[in-house]
């Protein structure tokens, strides 16, 4: 599995919509809907959010499977330490203590979270238009 900045995970990229990104991944094994946002949730270690405020294209994918790579180097279960000297575009966002920490890279437009000392996922997102703060989608 193959981590694209702000373009998506293999050929599954941000601003889909519902319909083309089921054909890509397949049904989703849960699906949790609220008032703004549906997610899909996948044995393979992803989930899919689509946001009411993007019309339900395809805004933000969260990765857990450890055999995901970002510039082919593995970030998910690596240590706290590995993450800011592998990847050091990635800066402690928060410290929510017992709760984890966020680490985001601006650049990459990754927020990559850390549990008991590893990473335990990371979100892709889309770069924003810093004028219209409205998503920029992948071609």
């Amino acid at each position: 599995m193959n981590i694209f900045p702000k373009v998506g995970v293999d050929k599954i990229k941000l601003g889909m919509n519902q319909k083309d990104a089921q054909a890509i991944s397949g049904a989703p094994a849960n699906k949790e809907k609220a008032e703004e946002e549906e997610i899909w949730e996948f044995d393979s270690g992803l989930e899919l959010s689509f946001q009411a405020e993007d019309n339900y294209r395809l805004s933000s994918i969260t990765v857990m499977d450890p055999t995901a790579l970002l510039d082919s180097k593995p970030i998910i279960g690596i240590t706290e330490s590995e993450l800011e000297s592998i990847f050091p575009e990635f800066r402690l966002d928060e410290d929510f203590k017992q709760d984890g920490k966020s680490y985001y890279a601006d650049s990459l437009q990754i927020m990559a979270w850390v549990f008991d000392g590893e990473v335990f996922n990371v979100v892709i997102f889309p770069e924003y238009d810093e004028n219209t703060e409205l998503p920029i989608w992948p071609a």
